[in-house]
């Protein structure tokens, strides 16, 4: 029905993003101008690759963590994003 579209929680809000959960079920990923709708499941699998990515990317860079766990992303830091090129 036209006007009657589903309401969302924000689940996370960052500077360079916002996940919010839909009453239908889905996670919108929302970055700048892009949002990505996905299942929850795919939700983890996302939040797992990007902790892999930073962790490989710190040691590619030699700042290596010598713990295994990855830790949250963006919980106690803000970065130098730049804003949104097209």
């Amino acid at each position: 029905m036209l006007g009657q579209g589903c309401g969302k929680t924000v689940l996370a809000r960052g500077p360079c993003a916002e996940v919010t959960r839909c009453t239908c079920g889905h996670i919108h990923l929302a970055m700048g101008p892009v949002t990505i709708r996905v299942e929850e499941e795919v939700l983890r699998a996302i939040g797992m690759t990007l902790a892999e990515a930073l962790h490989n990317l710190a040691d590619a860079e030699g700042g290596g963590r010598e713990e295994s766990e990855p830790t949250a992303v963006g919980m106690n830091h803000t970065p130098n994003m730049g804003g949104w090129k097209q």
